[in-house]
């Protein structure tokens, strides 16, 4: 059995592979911040920062804009406060890790929610709710 080729316009065997079909590119971004993120180290580091945190998105806790309800463990992930983009060396530290919800990652990654803001959420001090 034969079809009408829709790459050259002409005819052949349905199981033909012409060659002016285009070639499927694959996007591949392999970064070291991507490695970093597969690592059994970022594991269990995140692992370990979600339990310091409760389970409980920071910025929703200290009733931030954006937040739905005040006591949120839904689509948690731990943030980097400086990107690991602009001091890798940092990529462990816990004063540099805090649990969002993907709302105020999202913030947090746009500048919305400042630096400063989430250092203080997790100091000792702003630990302590009014």
């Amino acid at each position: 059995m034969q079809r009408s080729c829709s790459y050259c316009g002409r005819v052949h065997p349905v199981d033909y592979i012409c060659p002016k079909k285009p070639k499927r590119q694959r996007e591949t971004i392999d970064t070291k911040q991507q490695r970093f993120r597969a690592t059994a180290a970022w594991r269990k580091k995140s692992k370990q920062i979600m339990q310091r945190d409760t389970y409980l998105c920071q910025a929703c806790l200290h009733e931030l804009p954006g937040t739905i309800r005040k006591y949120n463990s839904v689509n948690l992930s731990v943030h980097h406060i400086v990107p690991l983009s602009e001091d890798y060396s940092r990529r462990l530290d816990d004063d540099n890790l805090i649990t969002l919800c993907s709302g105020h990652h999202s913030q947090a990654d746009r500048g919305v929610i400042s630096r400063r803001e989430l250092r203080e959420m997790i100091s000792p001090r702003g630990s302590a709710l009014s």
